[in-house]
């Protein structure tokens, strides 16, 4: 007789919503991914691969370091900023001219 397969007894299938708010959760509570996922009776591999689509699909890869550049001299006429932003996309301050 084949093997019968059935849903894990861990959790049912979450929305995305409720994964994020459990990924929140986790970020919350200072605990590492394995006790985190012990206490809410997670499977580690899964709770991993929501965490990391849920940060590709934030866009936020983190903490972008800014490069302060010379401040202009107040004499100058004309001075600009241009931001990279991720995905391509640039932030540009123009003064003068």
């Amino acid at each position: 007789m084949p093997a019968i397969k059935t849903q894990s007894t861990r959790n049912p299938r979450l929305s995305p919503d409720h994964w994020r708010a459990i990924i929140n959760r986790f970020e919350q509570s200072g605990l590492t991914i394995k006790d985190f996922c012990h206490k809410e009776n997670l499977a580690q591999a899964t709770f991993s691969k929501w965490r990391r689509q849920t940060r590709q699909k934030s866009g936020l890869p983190g903490f972008i370091e800014l490069q302060p550049s010379p401040a202009p001299s107040l004499t100058a006429q004309t001075w600009s900023l241009q931001i990279d932003l991720p995905g391509g996309g640039h932030l540009r301050i123009q003064v003068g001219q």
